[in-house]
């Protein structure tokens, strides 16, 4: 695989018509159809760095309809590299949901665990690492994954005067990318997907050790927490893909679109030019279950 391919920019589409003020989105849903959004940001240093140490693949972990895992095995492939996934639930199997089946179309060993079996082996492969592999934590989460996540945006914010960047936030290193490029020049927001997210500073504040603290992980717009939707949400989504014609899901950027004008009339905004980062991974929203 050529590495120019990762070296990619995606369009910012103004959304002033839809919340009233200006309002901006980075659609990073439009990199791939399967490699989605923060997902492809995430790996591309993983990716590279497999290639380069002479791992013959790469094994991370997922639930049963996870984006990293999709991602995770689309990727490899793309790059010649094999790809070991294990799934949360040892009563699943390949075919279980269209997020496996598509994991073993692009050639992903699937291994299944009980829920106890997958903690203890997130654990395990820390120190002992599977011969051959590069062991890539669930959703991403690592260096490599930051690093990629500090090029989602190259000088755009600052042509568009942007004064607030705002991004869904699971493992937050999406959002310790953001941090890394633009504080203290711009806040940046992170609205979490889950309750009680606030355990995620720690991983923050040790990636992000120079930053003045010019962002905010918001913990009181994640409903009814991760990979569970409500009527309200669905319909704010309905509303928003049909006033605009770009789809949401309900783990990540619905929640994170139906937050933008709660905060701006709570005045959590530094100003009145916000940048969101829509970050792709729409496979929730095309399945009965919602869990990435």
């Amino acid at each position: 695989m050529n590495e120019s391919v990762f070296d990619l920019n995606t369009p910012i589409q103004g959304l002033h018509d839809y919340f009233g003020f200006p309002v901006y989105l980075k659609r990073d849903d439009l990199i791939h159809p399967f490699i989605s959004g923060n997902k492809w940001r995430k790996l591309k240093y993983n990716i590279l760095a497999a290639r380069e140490q002479g791992f013959s693949g790469i094994c991370t972990f997922g639930g049963a309809y996870s984006n990293h895992l999709i991602a995770v095995a689309c990727a490899c492939a793309c790059a010649g590299l094999r790809s070991i996934g294990f799934v949360r639930g040892d009563e699943l199997k390949e075919d279980s949901n269209f997020v496996l089946r598509l994991c073993d179309e692009f050639g992903m060993e699937l291994r299944f665990l009980t829920r106890e079996d997958y903690r203890a082996k997130k654990e395990a492969v820390k120190s002992d690492h599977i011969p051959g592999y590069l062991v890539v934590p669930e959703g991403g989460a690592n260096w490599e994954g930051i690093l990629g996540c500090e090029e989602i945006f190259d000088d755009e914010p600052a042509q568009l005067g942007i004064t607030d960047i705002v991004c869904a936030v699971g493992t937050a290193t999406t959002f310790c990318g953001l941090i890394r490029s633009f504080a203290p020049k711009i806040r940046v927001h992170g609205i979490a997907v889950m309750r009680g997210a606030g355990y995620l500073e720690d991983f923050i504040r040790a990636n992000c050790p120079d930053d003045p603290d010019n962002w905010i992980l918001h913990e009181a717009f994640c409903r009814k927490g991760f990979g569970k939707s409500d009527p309200q949400l669905l319909e704010e989504m309905r509303r928003f893909s049909r006033s605009t014609g770009i789809l949401l899901d309900p783990v990540y950027t619905g929640k994170m679109i139906m937050a933008i004008p709660q905060m701006r009339e709570s005045g959590l905004f530094a100003g009145d030019r916000v940048l969101a980062l829509h970050s792709g991974g729409l496979t929730g929203l095309l399945s009965d279950r919602t869990q990435a």
